[in-house]
């Protein structure tokens, strides 16, 4: 006898909500007799085998970056409540809850893009559909520590130095992404920036025109994991006041981006 995906895995596995169960099977967590199946209707036998994919440490692979330069620079997110700016799937918040953040504040121009498992997850206070520069208003009455930022098809000018203005504390880390940044691409510009040179140009850009703005970089480092169409990857440690003269950190940001020096 059949019966929808969904439906026999409910009646198998009763202590998974059925929610996260539909969730897994979207995401493609859910094989039958071997197979991996993603369409939640499907009529399957009632008898067939089944069983789920390993469940990765964090939702995303953004988790495992944010975790790299936590890790790196020694941050601590114990007890902080922090803004997650751009959360898509939500890797950035995952990493920070399993740090031992308190609650993270989750936001996306998108909608239903969080995973089910950190939906439903009572630290996280998630705003979909809303636009950075309109959380001021959203926000009334809490008061994150920090912020994390990783934004996509929009440049973080203008964006960082606003959320400073938000955070307590006066730092975020902010994912830079070169292929987002770069104003005038070359003409057969195809998402990647390859040259070197090219990414160090646009990401000093970035720098220069954040640090006029306020947002003033006192930490750079290399994401160890490329983006999902193989861009390298940078991050910014961005803070409300200079902890370096600026060509001290132009200088690090030449190691880090054509040496290879870690800064």
């Amino acid at each position: 006898m059949k019966n929808s995906l969904i439906n026999v895995l409910s009646l198998r596995f009763t202590e998974i909500p059925r929610k996260e169960l539909f969730a897994r099977i979207l995401c493609g967590e859910v094989f039958v007799s071997g197979e991996r199946v993603r369409d939640p209707v499907l009529k399957v036998a009632e008898n067939c085998e089944l069983s789920f994919a390993a469940r990765r440490r964090f939702v995303s692979r953004g988790g495992k970056k944010l975790d790299f330069v936590l890790d790196k620079w020694n941050i601590d997110c114990k007890g902080r409540s922090f803004i997650d700016a751009g959360c898509s799937t939500g890797g950035f918040s995952d990493c920070l809850l399993q740090r031992g953040a308190a609650e993270v504040v989750a936001v996306d121009v998108g909608y239903n893009l969080l995973d089910y498992r950190l939906r439903k997850d009572k630290r996280i206070i998630l705003f979909e559909r809303t636009n950075i520069f309109d959380l001021r208003d959203k926000i009334h009455g809490l008061k994150p520590a920090a912020a994390v930022m990783d934004l996509s098809f929009r440049s973080l000018r203008r964006a960082a130095s606003f959320l400073l203005g938000i955070v307590e504390e006066g730092w975020i880390i902010a994912l830079v992404k070169p292929q987002f940044e770069w104003r005038n691409p070359d003409k057969d510009f195809n998402g990647v920036v390859y040259r070197k040179e090219s990414r160090y140009k646009i990401v000093l850009d970035t720098m220069k025109e954040l640090w006029q703005e306020g947002a003033f970089t006192t930490g750079i480092a290399s994401s160890p994991i490329l983006g999902s169409k193989g861009n390298t990857e940078y991050f910014f440690h961005l803070k409300r006041s200079e902890e370096a003269p600026y060509p001290d950190i132009q200088k690090r940001l030449k190691e880090e981006v054509l040496e290879g020096i870690s800064g």
